[in-house]
């Protein structure tokens, strides 16, 4: 494959691995910021907000992830990959369907509050899965363009 595409194709690992963290810090800091900044939080909590790093997270999961599995084959970064997109798909229906309903942020009922809570864990959970897919895939795409250490055969 052409040394720009792949070239290409890295920059947006890195944008997955950047999305991914900010989604992560963002899961953690939002409650927080409700608190204590409420302006700022429900800003940052709005479904347009979450719509958009959703997209843009799959656009980059497109072609960083899935692109490069046709080339290296690696269905551990596959599978970290989807795991993680789809916790973080889980996660924003689950907040769209929460959104939808009659209670607002932060003034539910216990129960739901631990659904929210789970949630957080949820797409954490994703976020790493995503990160980790996106560094091995850097790694790997190295080794294909014989620019790094490989290894592992396996990832």
């Amino acid at each position: 494959m052409n040394q720009n595409i792949m070239s290409k194709l890295k920059s947006y690992d890195y944008l997955g691995v950047f999305l991914s963290f900010i989604c992560g810090i963002h899961c953690l800091v939002t409650p927080i910021l409700i608190i204590y900044l409420p302006v700022v939080g429900e800003a940052i909590e709005s479904i347009w907000f979450h719509s958009a790093i959703i997209g843009i997270m799959i656009f980059a999961f497109y072609h960083s992830i899935y692109k490069h599995f046709k080339i290296h084959h690696s269905r551990l970064i596959l599978g970290l990959g989807l795991t993680g997109l789809t916790f973080f798909i889980v996660s924003y229906i689950n907040e769209l369907t929460h959104h939808s309903g009659k209670h607002e942020h932060g003034h539910e009922l216990s129960n739901v509050h631990g659904d929210e809570t789970s949630m957080i864990y949820i797409a954490i959970a994703g976020a790493i899965f995503l990160i980790s897919a996106h560094l091995l895939n850097i790694r790997k795409c190295r080794c294909i363009r014989g620019k790094g250490v490989c290894k592992s055969k396996e990832i």
